[in-house]
């Protein structure tokens, strides 16, 4: 089998245990539920929080809301989780670091993109330095899907079977596109989600240090992704861990 194909990867079983149960609330319609469930973590429960509108006005609206979904739970439900985290974006919203520190307050982890979750997904492919990314047509994430369908249609031209390219409309994480995230790239020899991983924390760690920590471009995915056991640290570094 071809080291880049997007066919490498050996999906977890969901009947695979993993220590503590994590809630999720996510944003956004598709994005963030589509690629947590193609995640298939056992440990994980993914409630989205449906905002009015397209995606959501204010983040701490969204951060309030998930709150209330929390406290609404019977005592012996929020017992069972371990963790509960927040996954939003900043998308230039002037109340995303009072979200954060809201979320924070209330006990949840926040797994956050500046500007928005297609950033996590480029890093799979290129070492962004961090800066910020132009937007296209007044958009973070339609600039960022432009950069993740050229890394696409590169791989689609020695492939056998291509991959759909990353639709800006619905912004589902569709099955073969995910595969292609977790598979093997070709000239680093790692898994292209170990790579995602190497390259935000880097750029987190240097951000945090310099007191920029939520400035664009930066996601702290890779903090949830490793709470949850997709990876493992090794000698060697980082790897992926399903079982």
């Amino acid at each position: 089998m071809a080291i880049n194909s997007a066919r490498t990867i050996k999906r977890p079983n969901r009947n695979t245990r993993y220590a503590g149960k994590f809630i999720l609330y996510v944003e956004g319609r598709n994005t963030e539920s589509s690629y947590f469930n193609l995640l298939k973590r056992s440990n994980c429960q993914i409630e989205p929080v449906p905002q009015k509108g397209y995606g959501i006005s204010k983040c701490v609206d969204f951060v309030n809301e998930a709150i209330c979904k929390f406290e609404h739970l019977s005592k012996s439900k929020r017992s069972q989780y371990k963790e509960k985290w927040l996954v939003f974006d900043y998308d230039g919203r002037s109340d995303y670091l009072d979200a954060v520190k809201l979320a924070k307050d209330n006990g949840f982890g926040v797994a956050f993109s500046s500007m928005c979750i297609e950033y996590w997904f480029l890093l799979h492919f290129q070492d962004h330095d961090g800066s910020p990314i132009p937007m296209r047509g007044n958009s973070h994430s339609k600039a960022q899907i432009e950069m993740i369908n050229d890394h696409i249609k590169k791989f689609n031209r020695t492939a056998i079977r291509p991959v759909k390219l990353y639709d800006s409309s619905s912004k589902n994480v569709e099955e073969d596109f995910f595969d292609l995230l977790m598979a093997i790239d070709p000239l680093s020899r790692k898994r292209r989600i170990v790579n995602a991983l190497d390259r935000a924390c880097s750029i987190h760690l240097h951000k945090r240090s310099i007191n920029k920590e939520f400035s664009e471009s930066v996601t702290t995915l890779y903090e949830l992704l490793i709470a949850l056991g997709v990876f493992r640290k090794t000698a060697g570094g980082w790897e992926l861990f399903f079982v």
